[in-house]
């Protein structure tokens, strides 16, 4: 068994060591160079990173075309293992191996198939996810299932934090599949229930409407960190709420104050922060961002913000 294994961003490299210090690593399959933050030197993916730095062969080409196909075909790997690669595997592609091809997702398939999964646990509110191990299928995230596992959300992770949780669970989880795979003990059922799926994350997405429940922002403020985040408007300025305190089974539990419409800062409080209104409940926040200004705790941002308090966001 000789493997490819197809990633580009940090969630994938400790699954990349895992299978490399155990297994055959042909070669790695990751997404050309991206430009830096200034437009000037071309920046890794943190796969090429670590396979570079493993001693493996990495490949880039700009697609996955005729020249792309022809270039991973001459490395002779028989297996593919893939996580979050970035591009789509088209037939012609998947036909290239002649052993398993394997995916990495992190839901319990078939619940938020498609790009954004992790955020989809968090955004609807799940009490558990999980990690999938499937065969690839032409359809997206709708392959046999070989591998998977459950864990529990306590209600205060953000998009950053659990991916930081699923890097760490799913190599381990790999290693575990594709030892059955090389065994020969490799079984794969069909995926059960009924399908959900996700969208790709925009910018637009993160726009906080303050008349929904405290539950629901509370969710999406921790969806949208670190990227692109939960925002809204303070006197004319961008404002991203960067974190909210306490878990999701908390919020909204403080009701609004008769009288007071929904995104008024209402008060303060010592180890909770600024109390918000919403649709349902306050939503207390601890981390705000001005528009091209460094993210600080609500202690540090009151100062410069003396009008803050009492003001109508959004």
């Amino acid at each position: 068994m000789r493997i490819l294994f197809a990633g580009t961003p940090d969630i994938a490299v400790p699954t990349l060591r895992a299978l490399a210090g155990q297994f055959e690593v042909g070669a790695v399959l990751t997404n050309p160079d991206k430009k830096g933050s200034r437009g000037k030197a071309l920046l890794p993916s943190a796969v090429k990173e670590e396979a570079l730095a493993l001693g493996l062969t990495v490949l880039q080409p700009e697609n996955l075309r005729t020249e792309g196909r022809e270039l991973v075909a001459s490395y002779g790997c028989d297996t593919l293992v893939c996580f979050a690669y970035g591009k789509i595997f088209g037939p012609r592609f998947l036909s290239l191996f002649s052993g398993e091809r394997l995916n990495i997702h992190p839901s319990m398939l078939p619940l938020l198939r498609g790009p954004s999964p992790i955020q989809g646990s968090i955004l609807n509110q799940y009490e558990t996810t999980g990690i999938s191990i499937q065969r690839l299928a032409h359809e997206m995230d709708s392959g046999d299932l070989l591998v998977s596992e459950a864990f529990s959300l306590q209600g205060d992770e953000t998009t950053q934090s659990l991916t930081d949780i699923v890097k760490e669970k799913a190599a381990p989880l790999a290693v575990q599949a594709m030892k059955s795979v090389a065994d020969g003990s490799a079984l794969f059922v069909p995926q059960r229930g009924k399908p959900t799926y996700t969208t790709l994350i925009t910018r637009e997405m993160a726009r906080i409407d303050w008349n929904l429940p405290a539950k629901t922002l509370h969710a999406l403020v921790r969806t949208m960190y670190p990227w692109p985040k939960a925002y809204t408007t303070f006197d004319g300025e961008t404002l991203s709420i960067t974190s909210v305190f306490g878990l999701l089974k908390d919020a909204g539990s403080d009701p609004v104050p008769l009288g007071i419409a929904a995104g008024t800062v209402v008060s303060k409080e010592k180890g909770k922060g600024i109390a918000i209104a919403t649709g349902a409940g306050l939503l207390w926040v601890d981390r705000l961002q001005l528009e091209k200004r460094k993210e600080m705790d609500w202690v540090s941002f009151l100062p410069g913000n003396r009008t803050f308090l009492g003001t109508k966001l959004g």
